[in-house]
């Protein structure tokens, strides 16, 4: 059966889950790409069908891809995304004997031979398709042989790339806002990017490229993951000489101690093998992380130069925007996943004092002493590629302008579009933005006679960040940078607080006691009166109603005390949140629960991983943020509750994270511990 040649000039892409060459690849949302097969295991493999999900974490960057048609079969799912069309042909898909199946058929999940070749759409068909072909009125003039007919010049691939704007169904990208570094179509510029004063045509864009520019720091990020690789790679076979090492060694001990010592050899040699083995998969978790990293850097490289061979200036341009975004994501991530994995392993043997004496009193040969480290050379490999990505990110791809356009001068030329206006500062999307550490508060900073316990935190206009300091009875005040600038002492163990009925009016829950109604202005706390209420834990206000939460319930009081609806539940300690549209969101066990005003479930939604859930908070656009505090992480919950994503699967300075606030107008992220060294963290979300 006849084969279809590879062409010299047609790179070969791997992909990012086997390191092999992709095989039908499939592109998702975020731009990265794998065989169809390993993503229709990894789909599988997230629990979709068991959770009931409809959508999936991308395997490199962790951004939730969903397929167009939600209810259409899991199994279909990784062949419902788009093929890309540079990586690699579809030729590499072999028959047993060797020869290639119909493109079109494949594209749907259909095996058929195919037995000729079109030299126009540069694809096999079979003989179904061939005749399909020939009746299309589009089709019916293009060349198509017999597949043994093809030679080589024959399959040199097109380039082609998705120039669709992946906001707007059917808008074609026409225009990049230099002030964000976006590409845009004439919508997302009307209605994000209004108020941008540099903003030109792709057209007139072009025209000054910086040449190189994208592709050398490619290149620089792709030495410096090499140097990642071949560290650890380096590691796991020093990890292994030191295994073989103390094997060897023990063995020349356990040859002295005759026949009484073979079981206590067995018992060591059991206990370094399971070190050995738990070290070595930290170290291959580590290299298969960098190895991904490192292919993915090395196919965009690739991508980069085909595009400068073949590729129009407009499509170079594209291709590198699209480049840098997944590179930073991935980046980003790597980071996240091997800053703390550590790839130095030292194993060293304390031999017992009395093995050389052999005596019948002998319950132990030695114990392993493991220390481990990350390198400085794989960290200083790390800083550099998260450098490289920064000043790619924010260095303009583009020579200087000579005379900068502004948004409004652009739709002018492209026509008028009613919307409201919206502020000039793009917000980043946190359901594909990653969060970054701007600042630590240790306990030492906040003083204290017993350990501080900062449970609950609210921002009042002009005044800063208010947090309750559960454990030693007072109220702390920070400044607009986070900076501790004071505290109120209360009569009581403050739980939460929240903003009353009226300005300048707060409402701290206490333990035990009733809610207090203060005032907080010019830097003077003034207690003005309490509400009567059950034991509560976390408080809200939503109309002229108080929410609060407690260990069996979620219930209404008004602000006299009155006790209204209810709402039961599990687990302890409850937070209630509440969102702009009206709907109030609290813990269930280890759900979240959303609510409309009258108590209906909007949704019911667990986080994979998730356990213990306390603090929760909403932002402006609905979404869900809650706290894990034996899981340790951050989760976040779409508006509808059909997604989440972990925005943070640790914190950075301590392990149980308690409480969680929201700064009003910047997008940063406040996150208290659970009675540890470091009180407090602030996180800021960092655009792709």
């Amino acid at each position: 059966m006849a084969e279809v040649p590879a062409h010299k000039d047609n790179p070969s892409y791997k992909c990012l889950l086997c390191l092999s060459e992709c095989k039908i690849p499939r592109q998702l949302p975020c731009f990265h790409t794998f065989c169809t097969s390993c993503l229709d295991t990894y789909i599988n493999s997230e629990y979709v069908i068991e959770d009931n999900r409809t959508y999936f974490p991308c395997p490199v960057c962790e951004s939730p891809c969903s397929p167009n048609d939600k209810e259409a079969p899991v199994n279909s799912w990784a062949g419902s995304f788009p093929l890309h069309p540079n990586f690699g042909s579809l030729t590499c898909k072999k028959t047993e004997s060797s020869g290639t199946f119909c493109h079109g058929c494949l594209t749907d999940g259909e095996e058929s031979v195919g037995s000729f070749w079109c030299r126009d759409c540069k694809e096999v068909l079979c003989k179904q398709c061939r005749v399909a072909h020939r009746r299309s009125t589009l089709l019916s003039k293009h060349k198509v042989i017999a597949i043994e007919e093809v030679t080589k010049s024959d399959v040199q691939l097109p380039v082609t790339i998705d120039e669709t704007c992946p906001h707007h169904a059917g808008k074609t990208i026409e225009v990049y806002c230099i002030d964000h570094n976006a590409l845009c179509c004439v919508l997302c510029l009307t209605l994000s990017h209004r108020s941008c004063q540099n903003v030109s045509s792709l057209e007139d864009l072009t025209k000054k490229i910086t040449p190189g520019f994208v592709e050398s720091g490619l290149d620089k990020v792709n030495n410096e993951s090499r140097r990642i690789v071949d560290e650890d790679e380096n590691k796991l076979t020093a990890l292994e000489t030191d295994y073989q090492s103390m094997t060897k060694d023990m063995a020349t001990m356990i040859k002295k101690a005759k026949d009484k010592l073979d079981d206590l050899q067995a018992d060591f040699e059991t206990g370094l093998e399971h070190t050995y083995k738990r070290n070595k998969d930290i170290l291959l978790d580590r290299l298969r992380t960098n190895k991904m990293f490192q292919t993915n850097v090395q196919n965009t490289n690739q991508l980069m130069l085909l595009m400068k061979e073949r590729g129009s200036d407009c499509q170079q341009f594209i291709t590198a925007e699209q480049s840098k975004t997944q590179i930073l994501r991935h980046a980003r991530r790597l980071q996240q996943r091997t800053k703390d994995k550590h790839n130095t392993f030292e194993i060293k043997i304390k031999y017992d004092e009395t093995l050389e004496k052999v005596t019948n009193v002998m319950t132990h040969i030695g114990t392993l002493d493991v220390s481990s480290s990350l390198s400085s050379t794989s960290l200083d490999a790390l800083t550099s590629i998260g450098t490289i990505i920064d000043t790619l990110q924010s260095t303009p791809f583009v020579t200087p302008f000579t005379k900068s356009t502004s948004s409004s001068d652009i739709k002018g030329a492209v026509g008028k579009v009613a919307v409201q206006s919206s502020s000039g500062k793009q917000r980043v999307d946190v359901l594909t933005g990653s969060l970054s550490l701007i600042k630590s508060v240790h306990r030492s900073v906040i003083g204290g006679s017993d350990s501080p316990f900062l449970t609950g935190g609210v921002f009042i206009d002009g005044e800063g960040l208010h947090v309750t300091e559960f454990n030693n009875q007072r109220i702390l005040v920070f400044d607009d940078q986070y900076n501790y600038v004071r505290h109120y002492d209360v009569d009581g163990f403050p739980s939460d607080i929240t903003k009353g009925f009226a300005p300048n009016e707060v409402l701290i829950a206490l333990l035990n006691a009733p809610i207090l109604r203060c005032t907080i202005q010019g830097g003077v706390l003034t207690t003005v009166g309490s509400i009567s209420s059950p034991e509560l834990w976390g408080v809200n206000t939503l109309g002229d109603q108080l929410l609060i939460g407690k260990d069996d319930s979620v219930q209404f009081i008004t602000s006299n005390g009155v006790q209204r609806e209810y709402f039961s539940k599990s687990g302890e300690f409850t937070y209630v949140s509440v969102s702009p549209d009206g709907f109030f969101s609290h813990r269930d066990g280890d759900v979240i629960v959303s609510r409309s005003r009258d108590g209906t479930e909007v949704f019911r939604h667990m986080c994979k991983g998730m356990r213990e859930p306390r603090g929760i908070t909403v932002d402006q656009d609905c979404n869900v943020y809650v706290c894990g505090k034996l899981s340790g992480g951050v989760h976040l919950i779409s508006p509808d509750g059909s997604k989440d994503t972990l925005l943070l699967s640790k914190m950075s300075g301590f392990t149980e994270p308690y409480a969680i606030m929201l700064h009003p107008t910047r997008q940063e992220v406040i996150v208290t511990s659970s009675q540890e060294k470091v009180v407090l963290e602030v996180y800021k979300f960092c655009g792709l």
